[in-house]
């Protein structure tokens, strides 16, 4: 479907990121493993997510990969995990192991610098913010991500924050002007 665009990201993101991937998680024991312990928390780790795990972003299975006509704003999304990654190589890790709920936990920050991608592809594509709003409420607040930012109220208001400022909302210098690029390529700006 993206075929020239998806390998022209994914080199762009092996030139950002050396050693970056994709991997399957239908084809690792390991990610099958983790989705078993996430399990009680999180039933569609293995088949309904794509995680970053070091280099590596993990999509549930070639096919998708492949397939999904939205790969490339979930690769861009992504990639700002994988800067992140990159940027702050203890803290990233950590603030996904020792989640919990709080009142806004620091994984919630790094979920919000992806999800703005999300938000600003779905607005230019026509999404009504009512739907955005209550999917960002179960993302956030759901047993999924680990109730990472339990306040409804504060997720509506950043919703409305991304409607007037997009992308800039999270995200900054070479980042924001390279993923602009590309949500622009994706999805141009209505006139």
């Amino acid at each position: 479907m993206h075929t020239g665009a998806l390998d022209e990201l994914c080199a762009q993101m092996q030139r950002e990121i050396p050693g970056f991937s994709v991997g399957f998680k239908d084809q690792s024991w390991h990610q099958r493993a983790l989705g078993t312990l996430l399990w009680p928390l999180n039933r569609s780790y293995v088949n309904g997510y794509v995680t970053v795990l070091g280099r590596t972003a993990w999509w549930p299975n070639e096919q998708r990969f492949r397939n999904d006509p939205k790969v490339l704003g979930t690769l861009l999304h992504e990639r700002v995990h994988l800067w992140d990654w990159r940027d702050n190589p203890l803290w990233f890790p950590a603030s996904y192991v020792l989640f919990g709920p709080v009142v806004w936990t620091k994984r919630a920050h790094w979920e919000r610098r992806g999800y703005v991608i999300d938000l600003v592809l779905q607005q230019r594509q026509g999404t009504p913010i009512e739907w955005q709003k209550k999917w960002m409420k179960q993302v956030f607040c759901g047993s999924d991500y680990g109730w990472m930012w339990p306040n409804p109220s504060a997720i509506e208001a950043w919703v409305d924050q991304v409607r007037e400022r997009g992308l800039a909302t999270e995200l900054d210098g070479a980042l924001l002007a390279s993923t602009q690029a590309w949500v622009d390529r994706i999805a141009p700006p209505r006139p």
